[in-house]
């Protein structure tokens, strides 16, 4: 597969590389078109000259400001120093530089040299002499290199020099101006977000008047009385509840003791009982608080309630064993289930509160609901502000610091200099930029000939077309002194071959009547007639040419005839008998072969006439000859074509290399089998012969007189 890829990448640049022998006028045309453009361009182009200069702007006090204050890098630096490049080539540096080059010109005199920028005694505007000054800066330094070119070396020069000095005075101005900047628009920044937050300060405060009920819960809320705190000491009064039925519950099923037992745990009881609900409503507040050592205090609040917890229920099991030991009295009995069932309803009675108030709070906070966004809304952007501001105030004071650090000191490390040779234009950058647009234009070029005009170059591509190849005539160019339809050695032996394959196609036939035609005009198919006609010379066989192109304007001189040497084929379209073949019909100085003229041009309008006569006529011929050549029009000129291919053996279509389309010559065979039943064959004209196969081909035919042959030793 690797190969067959190959194969056709070699064949494609063949085909490529055959427009080129072809076309080669067009090439030579491109490149000679781009060359000269190039070369007018250069010629046209006015000379350039540059000086170049440096400056040292020491900035070592911002360096150190930058790596200890701000922790600035590389990539800062180098920023800078960019945005600095852009400050020195602005407008304004411009302007201040065109009034000096005004200073300057004036007090030398008016030079010759400058007068270029001061066209009638006027200088350029600002914006002019941007294109003729450019400043770099180094990565790994604080040099700024300075460039101006100019159509002479000493305009180059004072300009350059001009520039130097306007960056050297005015730079400590331009210096400091971005940190300035920087400083006035922190202020404007500042100023601004000031009065942004007495607005939203007035807005809240302005709501809080609309809505005072509304801030009132909220305060309330702030404080403790919201519905978090309602819903914990209802839990806990439930709790209570819950801890009271158990007690009576206790009482009543424990066995009543005597007079003056067990009063030991009871205040122990009471005391810690107090402690936990103290510090589970001191956890509560601490959960409510923002302050910075909250989560310190709630974890010890909790500790104290884990272990107040682990006391009480211990004092609780002990209490109630004791019960079970020693009973209390049965006045003790009554008098604590008094006190449970005082305690119930005390404990009823504020859960009832609890409830109606957690609904009351229930649905202020639904009334609240909206207010209480706005109210959130404005209290966010107010803390926001309020950040930003600080923000603001500290990277204002760092500006200040900025702008301290902000002075440098300026050295000259190079004068501007004058080179006399000039920079631009340079020929051999437009040689090697016409050398690559005549690259392109020539593979282009290529492209478009192989796409628009595609053609058969080679025997590989009438395969590829699977073509009916019947011969190869090479390209042949006639020798000095002799005629055109003389034929080499090399020519005749390919014709021979041809004419081999005719008599094998035709074998069955007595005297097979062949075509000669081609799809378009000047593709070789008279040539290919006469050249056939003189290559089956023999003593023992005759053939017969006939010029069929009865048509055209251009004659056909075939064997040094003209066409109105005899009556010739016109006699036979004319007359009602047919003439004699000796009176029309000429031989030619090749041994065998005979020649037919057409007798003159024919006016198309007694084309249908002919069929008849030219058929009974080919009979009789047959009869006298072995072979009959006839030489016809292009298939695609007229119908003339058509008409001699239904009385053809074997019609030969010449398909001429570097010429002939594949879709003509495909269109042509599908028409000759449309007008004729006789097999089709292509004769491929001109085709480029090698020297190896001339050398081949012409191994009998040499001219060449052998050498006297040496000796074996």
């Amino acid at each position: 597969m690797f190969q067959e890829s190959s194969n056709n990448e070699l064949q494609i640049v063949a085909k490529a590389l055959s427009y080129f022998k072809t076309h080669w006028w067009i090439y030579l045309l491109e490149v000679a078109i781009i060359y000269g453009a190039s070369l007018h361009t250069f010629y046209s182009t006015p000379s350039v000259f540059e000086s170049t200069g440096s400056l040292l702007i020491d900035s070592s006090r911002r360096q150190l400001y930058q790596s200890v204050m701000m922790q600035g890098g590389s990539f800062g630096g180098n920023s800078r120093k960019q945005n600095l490049v852009q400050l020195l080539t602005s407008n304004e540096v411009l302007e201040r530089m065109r009034n000096s080059l005004i200073e300057h010109f004036q007090s030398e005199g008016k030079p010759a040299h400058l007068r270029l920028f001061f066209p009638n005694g006027t200088a350029y505007p600002a914006e002019f002499f941007r294109k003729f000054v450019n400043l770099t800066w180094d990565r790994g330094s604080d040099i700024y290199g300075f460039r101006c070119t100019a159509q002479n070396a000493m305009a180059a020069h004072s300009l350059c020099k001009v520039f130097m000095d306007t960056v050297q005075n005015y730079y400590p101005e331009i210096g400091s101006r971005e940190s300035v900047m920087k400083r006035e628009f922190l202020s404007r920044q500042i100023e601004s977000l000031k009065r942004q937050l007495a607005e939203r300060e007035s807005n809240l405060i302005e709501f809080a008047k609309r809505n005072e009920d509304f801030v009132n819960f909220m305060l309330l809320k702030v404080e403790g009385h919201g519905i978090e705190k309602v819903r914990a000491d209802l839990g806990d009064l439930k709790q209570k509840r819950i801890s009271n039925r158990a007690l009576r519950k206790l009482m009543m099923e424990s066995p009543q003791a005597k007079r003056g037992e067990h009063s030991t745990y009871s205040n122990a009881i009471t005391a810690l009982t107090a402690r936990v609900s103290e510090l589970s409503y001191q956890i509560y507040l601490t959960k409510q608080s923002n302050a910075p050592d909250r989560d310190e205090r709630l974890k010890k609040a909790e500790d104290d309630l884990q272990n107040a917890s682990n006391q009480l229920a211990s004092l609780n099991e002990a209490e109630t064993k004791v019960y079970l030991k020693n009973p209390l009295q049965a006045q003790d009995v009554r008098k604590r289930m008094t006190e449970a069932e005082l305690e119930l309803s005390s404990i009823d009675f504020r859960i009832a509160a609890l409830e109606n108030e957690m609904t009351e709070v229930q649905q202020k906070e639904k009334k609240y609901q909206s207010q209480r966004h706005e109210y959130d809304r404005l209290n966010v952007e107010l803390t926001h502000k309020r950040r930003l501001l600080a923000n603001l105030y500290e990277k204002e004071q760092v500006a200040e610091i900025e702008v301290a650090a902000g002075n440098a000191e300026i050295f000259r490390l190079a004068e501007p200099s004058q080179n006399p040779f000039r920079v631009a234009p340079i020929l051999s950058k437009h040689l090697y930029g016409s050398l690559s647009f005549s690259l392109f234009a020539v593979i282009l070029t290529t492209l478009l000939l192989m796409v628009i005009s595609p053609r058969i170059d080679s025997e590989t591509d009438a395969n590829r077309l699977n073509l009916p190849i019947l011969g190869k005539i090479p390209y042949m160019r006639p020798q000095q002194g002799e005629s055109f339809i003389d034929l080499s050695n090399l020519g005749l032996e390919y014709f021979k071959i041809m004419n081999y394959r005719i008599l094998r196609e035709t074998k069955d036939i007595r005297c097979p009547v062949v075509i000669v035609s081609s799809p378009h005009a000047r593709e070789g198919k008279s040539t290919v007639a006469q050249s056939l006609a003189i290559a089956s010379q023999s003593p023992s066989k005759n053939s017969l040419l006939i010029d069929g192109d009865l048509i055209t304007s251009h004659p056909n001189s075939f064997f040094g005839f003209k066409e109105d040497h005899t009556l010739g084929m016109r006699s036979v379209l004319n007359d009602t008998q047919l003439p004699q073949s000796q009176s029309i019909i000429i031989k030619s100085i090749h041994e065998g072969v005979s020649f037919l003229p057409r007798g003159g041009r024919i006016d198309p309008v007694a084309m249908p006439n002919y069929l008849k006569p030219i058929e009974r006529f080919i009979e009789q011929m047959r009869k006298e000859y072995d072979i009959i050549y006839i030489d016809t029009p292009p298939l695609f000129a007229s119908n003339l074509a058509h008409q001699w291919c239904g009385i053809a053996d074997l019609v030969v279509l010449v398909a001429r290399v570097y010429l002939t389309r594949p879709k003509d010559m495909l269109e042509a065979i599908q028409t000759c089998k449309v007008f004729s039943k006789a097999p089709v064959g292509v004769a491929l004209n001109c085709l480029p012969v090698s020297a190896q196969q001339k050398r081949a081909s012409n191994y009998y035919f040499s001219r060449r007189r052998g050498g006297t042959a040496k000796l074996a030793a």
